[in-house]
C-alpha cells in the first residue's frame, strides 16, 4: 500500500458490530457497516456508553494506578539503592530487551487467539511479579540489590511483549460502533493519565509514611480489579484462526504505507529522545533538594497536563486536524522540555512539565488514533505490535541512553538535547509529510 489515497468511508453509517473478532469476514464487517444508523450526539464520553468498554475503562484505572504507584516506589528505590542515574536506565533497558525480542510475536499471538484470554494470562503474571518485588523490598529474607529489580524488570517487560498488542487490537472489541474507536482512545489515554496522577499521589503518601513494600503489595492487589472486569466482559467466542499468519506482515504494511510509517517514525523519535526524559525525574528531584516529596511533585503535574490533553481529545479532538495535534503536539512537547533544561526554580519544572505533559498525550494518543483508524482489521494485532515494540521498546532504551547522557554532563543538560534532536525530527517529518499532499488530491488532510 502506498500514498494513494485511502477508499472514503460513509461516516453516517460506521459500525454496529464487534469487529476484529475473527469470527466475520471483512465483506460480513462491510456490509454491517453500511447498515448502521447515524448517531447525531456523540459527547465526549461516547464510548463510555457500551458496556464493555465502560466495565474495562474502570477495571483497568484501578490497575493502572496501582501500576504508576509501583513505577514511582520502583524508580525511587533504585536511585536510593545506587545514586547512579545508569542504574535508572540499566532497569529501563532490562525492560525493553525481552519486549523488542518478542512484541511482533505477541502481535501474532492477538491477531490468532482470543485476546481476553491473553490478557488475563498477562495480568496475573504481572501481578505475581508485584508481589515478587514486595516480598523482596520487605527484606524479611534478602536484602535487596539493584540487580533483583534489573530482573524483575525483565520479566516484565517479556509479559509485557504479550500484553500490549493484544490490549491496543482489544480497544476495538469493546465498542459496538466503528465511529466510537477514536473517542474510546482518547478516553483510554484520558484513563491512564488519570491513573498518572492517582498513582503517584498515592504513592508519595504511601513511601513516605509506610514504605515502598506497600507501593508494590498495592499494586498486585490492584490487579484483581482487571482480571474481575476481564471476566465481566461479554465478547463473541473467538475460535483460533487456522489460516497461516507471517510475523512480519505488521512490518510489510507499516514500510509500504508511507502515512502510517510517517506516525511510527515519530513515535520512534518521541519514545527515545523524549518520553524517556521521566527516567531522570529522581534525579531532578534531588537536584531542586526535594527527594521524595519532589519525585511525587513531579509525576503529578506531568500526570495532571496529560490528563488535561487526554480530556481535550475526548472532547473536540474530531474538531481539530489530526496532523496537527500530531506534529504540533511533538513540536510542543519537545520545546516544553527544552525550556524546562533552563529552569532556575523548582515550580518551573512543575509547569514546564505539566505543558509537556498536555503535549505528550496529544501527540502520543492522536498517532495510535490514525494508526488504529488505518490499519486493516486482519492485521491490527501485528500493526500494533509494531507499534507497541517503538513506543514501549525505545523508550527504556532511550532511559538508558539518557541515563548515560546525565552521567556524563547532568540531567538539565542531558534533556536539552535530546529535545533538541526531537524537535528536528519532527520538524522532517512533518515537511515530509506536507510535501507528500499535493500528490493525493483526494485525501483528508486530517489522515495525513
Amino acid at each position: 500500500m502506498s500514498d494513494a489515497p485511502a477508499p472514503a468511508r460513509d461516516e453516517g453509517a460506521e459500525a454496529t458490530t464487534i469487529i476484529g473478532t475473527g469470527a466475520m469476514t471483512q465483506t460480513e464487517v462491510d456490509a454491517a457497516l453500511a447498515s448502521a444508523p447515524a448517531v447525531r450526539d456523540r459527547g465526549p464520553f461516547y464510548a463510555l456508553s457500551f458496556r464493555n468498554f465502560r466495565i474495562f475503562f474502570f477495571g483497568q484505572l484501578v490497575s493502572v494506578a496501582g501500576t504508576w504507584m509501583q513505577q514511582v516506589a520502583q524508580n525511587w528505590v533504585v536511585w536510593d539503592l545506587t545514586r547512579d542515574p545508569r542504574w535508572l536506565g540499566i532497569v529501563s533497558a532490562a525492560n525493553a530487551i525481552p519486549y523488542v525480542m518478542f512484541s511482533v510475536w505477541g502481535g501474532q499471538l492477538a491477531d490468532r487467539y482470543a485476546k481476553r484470554t491473553i490478557l488475563i494470562a498477562n495480568q496475573t503474571v504481572q501481578m505475581l511479579l508485584a508481589f515478587a518485588l514486595a516480598i523482596l523490598a520487605s527484606g524479611r529474607w534478602i536484602k535487596m540489590e539493584p540487580w533483583h529489580i534489573v530482573l524483575l524488570s525483565g520479566f516484565l517487560g517479556l509479559s509485557s511483549a504479550f500484553n500490549m498488542p493484544a490490549q491496543q487490537a482489544f480497544v476495538v472489541e469493546l465498542v459496538d460502533r466503528r465511529d466510537a474507536l477514536g473517542n474510546a482512545i482518547a478516553l483510554s489515554a484520558l484513563r491512564f493519565n488519570l491513573a498518572r496522577v492517582i498513582g503517584p499521589l498515592l504513592a508519595g503518601a504511601v513511601l513516605q509514611k509506610y514504605g515502598a513494600t506497600w507501593c508494590f503489595a498495592i499494586n498486585g492487589l490492584s490487579f484483581v480489579a482487571v482480571i474481575i472486569s476481564l471476566t465481566m466482559l461479554r465478547v463473541r467466542r473467538t475460535e483460533p484462526t487456522k489460516h497461516e499468519m507471517h510475523v512480519l506482515e505488521g512490518f510489510t504494511y507499516i514500510l509500504q504505507s508511507r502515512r502510517v510509517l510517517r506516525l511510527i517514525l515519530l513515535i520512534a523519535a518521541g519514545s527515545l529522545f523524549t518520553w524517556s526524559a521521566s527516567t531522570l525525574f529522581p534525579m531532578l528531584a534531588d537536584l531542586f533538594h526535594r527527594r521524595q516529596a519532589g519525585f511525587t511533585m513531579i509525576m503529578i503535574f506531568n500526570g495532571i497536563g496529560a490528563a488535561l490533553g487526554a480530556a481535550l481529545l475526548a472532547g473536540s479532538g474530531d474538531r481539530i486536524s489530526r496532523r496537527w495535534q500530531v506534529y504540533g503536539g511533538s513540536a510542543l512537547f519537545c520545546i516544553a522540555l527544552q525550556a524546562m533544561s533552563f529552569a532556575g526554580a523548582f515550580w518551573q519544572v512543575l509547569i514546564l512539565l505539566t505543558i509537556g505533559g498536555f503535549a505528550m498525550i496529544v501527540f502520543g494518543m492522536a498517532a495510535q488514533t490514525l494508526v488504529q483508524e488505518e490499519v486493516p482489521d486482519e492485521l491490527r494485532g501485528r500493526v500494533m505490535a509494531v507499534y507497541s515494540l517503538v513506543f514501549q521498546g525505545l523508550f527504556p532504551v532511550g532511559g538508558l541512553e539518557i541515563g548515560f547522557l546525565a552521567n556524563r554532563y547532568h540531567a538539565l543538560p542531558a534533556i536539552r538535547i535530546n529535545a533538541t534532536i526531537c524537535l528536528v525530527v519532527t520538524i522532517l517529518i512533518l515537511a515530509w509529510s506536507l510535501s507528500a499532499r499535493p500528490r493525493r488530491d483526494a485525501l483528508s488532510p486530517i489522515a495525513n
